[in-house]
């Protein structure tokens, strides 16, 4: 097992160094903080999580919403700590919820509005990197249109020696990957991204390409994560609060789907809540080990999987594996072209747009595309920390507006065939009494609809009864019960009776809360039984009784 974990976290950090060094580059910071994030996270992260392949640390979505929240402060002498204090206040964010077991708080960034996300982002870690590719001075964070237009402002300045390394390495690392011979699981022997960027390295060092002009990234401190402190600051809080709870849901929801992809080929269960709490603790401890953002990132977890990890001494044996690459290293990555990272970089982005999903997302329902499309449209036009804020809330609208109209149907009952649905223009053997089948949530936006449908079958002339089955409908709420209560009343006035049948115990106990159920009347209110429809079939009988009194 010891074998197998060396190994896997081998393999693991060989594919981590260009990758962290790239995300650090995306975030705006020098890659050395993607470097230390990764050594602390991997550690912090799986002891502290559930998972065991689960690999925590610096992924191109953190990393570019990172860069959005903090793009502000750019140029300020403080510029590092504020990062760390993004990254503290993320994770404080994320303990909170792990603590508070809100586990279920993932399900608020649905499938399309997470592909919406990173189909946006990748799009902008397209045109954020063009300068870098082509040799253009660096435009910082800005948007995809006025990045565009700055590349095509400047393209005749594009520096060819540039391009070619950053071309170069592109297609070499492609090259790699596929010709890689794979191990029995599947994952590549050869680190790709790591062997592209240090051969654009040996170029660089040997024709002394650095001294011409062709930016590098320079000195890498061969130094495990110095201590660091955030930025205190309640003015620094409150203005980066919306970042870091944007970068908390968008991390949250990497983790809980990179940790639940790979429990479906390793047959692990998840701890949602000791995820939550997992990551927002490698988070903490992160930002004060001088590290950017973190996240679970689904390519390296799969990667920890495929490699043949066994426990978490795996993602141990990662973190203080890529601090040795550091060292032995360090003499060559200082002549890593940034242009070569900016190539590793499009491949990524390109990965993130995910084709297939998108044309699930677009053809599935108008509820996916809507979400989808006005979460990528977000990340393109919006600062991209508000974009997941855009997403969420046409998800959460687009529920409501379909979870307020509930399935209301009319039954009637015969003793040939029992129980069936009918229309307007079906022949009723009993129309004196009418039977209105509910499903679904009976919240707050459902409670008028509910009322306007049940005046209008008590409405009819001929209806002395009206049968309300609630078996199937939860989230009871106090509007619901005013719109039932108004319907009574209505009835009452023209001489009618409202009857509740299969009436749960929820829903009988919250009727004698509210005393609803003395103006009902017990009687007229039939708890669900273990005999399908049987509640409905004593109300039916009840209901006849009363029609016969009438007359």
């Amino acid at each position: 097992m010891l074998q197998k974990d060396l190994l896997a976290g081998l393999t693991v950090a060989f594919v981590a160094l260009p990758q962290c060094m790239a995300y650090a580059l995306l975030a705006g910071v020098a890659p050395q903080y993607g470097l230390y994030a990764f050594m602390v996270a991997s550690i912090v992260g799986s002891l502290a999580g559930s998972s065991r392949h689960l690999q925590t640390g610096p992924t191109n979505a953190s990393s570019i919403v990172a860069a959005s929240a903090v793009a502000a402060y750019v140029g300020r002498e403080d510029f590092m700590a504020i990062v760390f204090l993004l990254t503290l206040l993320s994770g404080l964010f994320q303990l909170t919820l792990g603590l508070l077991k809100l586990g279920n708080l993932t399900q608020l960034v649905s499938s399309s509005v997470l592909l919406g996300f990173t189909s946006g982002a990748g799009v902008l870690i397209v045109a954020n990197q063009l300068p870098n590719l082509l040799g253009l001075p660096s435009k910082g964070s800005v948007s995809v249109l006025g990045q565009l237009r700055y590349v095509a402002s400047g393209i005749a300045d594009t520096d060819p020696t540039v391009l070619a390394l950053g071309v170069g390495t592109f297609f070499l690392a492609l090259l790699l990957s596929k010709v890689s011979p794979k191990t029995p699981a599947g994952a590549p022997l050869f680190p790709a991204y790591l062997l592209a960027i240090l051969g654009a390295a040996g170029v660089v060092a040997f024709l002394g390409l650095h001294e011409t002009g062709v930016r590098v990234v320079g000195n890498i401190p061969a130094s495990l994560p110095p201590l660091s402190m955030p930025a205190f600051s309640w003015e620094l809080i409150q203005a980066l609060a919306s970042g870091a709870i944007a970068l908390s849901l968008i991390g949250l929801a990497e983790a809980f789907a990179s940790a639940k992809s790979v429990a479906s080929f390793s047959g692990d269960r998840i701890d949602t809540n000791r995820e939550f709490v997992g990551q927002g603790v490698a988070k903490i401890v992160v930002a004060f080990f001088s590290g950017i953002p973190v996240s679970g990132s689904l390519t390296r977890s799969a990667l920890m999987y495929q490699a043949g990890a066994e426990s978490k001494k795996a993602h141990v044996f990662s973190g203080v594996m890529l601090a040795g690459l550091v060292f032995a290293l360090g003499p060559v990555t200082r002549y890593i072209p940034v242009a070569s990272l900016a190539g590793i970089l499009l491949i990524i982005a390109v990965k993130m747009v995910r084709w297939e999903h998108v044309k699930l997302a677009l053809t599935a329902t108008r509820s996916d595309a809507l979400a989808f499309l006005a979460t990528f449209a977000a990340a393109l036009l919006l600062p991209l920390a508000d974009a997941i804020y855009v997403g969420v809330g046409v998800s959460l609208a687009l529920f409501v507006r379909r979870a307020r109209v509930p399935r209301v149907v009319e039954l009637v009952y015969d003793e040939k065939k029992g129980f069936r649905e009918v229309t307007d223009a079906d022949e009723r053997p009993c129309p004196e009494v009418a039977i209105v089948h509910v499903e679904g949530p009976l919240f707050f936006g459902a409670a008028d609809y509910l009322e306007e449908k049940c005046l209008k079958v008590a409405s009819r002339p001929e209806v002395q009864a009206l049968i309300l089955r609630l078996k199937q409908t939860a989230a009871l709420d106090a509007t619901t019960l005013l719109a039932l209560g108004n319907v009574s009343a209505a009835m009452k006035r023209q001489d009618k009776l409202l009857i509740i049948s299969g009436a749960t115990p929820e829903v009988e106990e919250l009727l004698h809360r509210v005393h609803l159920i003395d103006v009902l009347g017990p009687e007229n209110v039939f708890v669900a039984r273990a005999t399908i429809l049987e509640s409905t079939t004593q109300a039916f009988a009840h209901a006849l009784d009363y029609v016969k009194k009438k007359h």
